[in-house]
């Protein structure tokens, strides 16, 4: 894991990045949430290009 991994602002705990899909759109995006609590900071990557790459890169190392 990288050690310049953001931290919540709320608990200091580093932030974790999940990929999702949208409840009614199925589109994919790339979360961030806090590991402690889920609550304490949330953020959405929705940019398409972006999100592509990141399913691409993922893609290659399996």
């Amino acid at each position: 894991m990288n050690n310049d991994m953001p931290l919540c602002p709320i608990c200091k705990n580093k932030l974790v990045i999940t990929l999702a899909r949208g409840r009614k759109s199925n589109k994919p995006f790339v979360m961030l949430k806090c590991a402690k609590d889920g609550r304490h900071f949330r953020a959405f990557i929705t940019d398409k290009p972006y999100v592509e790459k990141v399913l691409e890169s993922l893609e290659h190392k399996q």
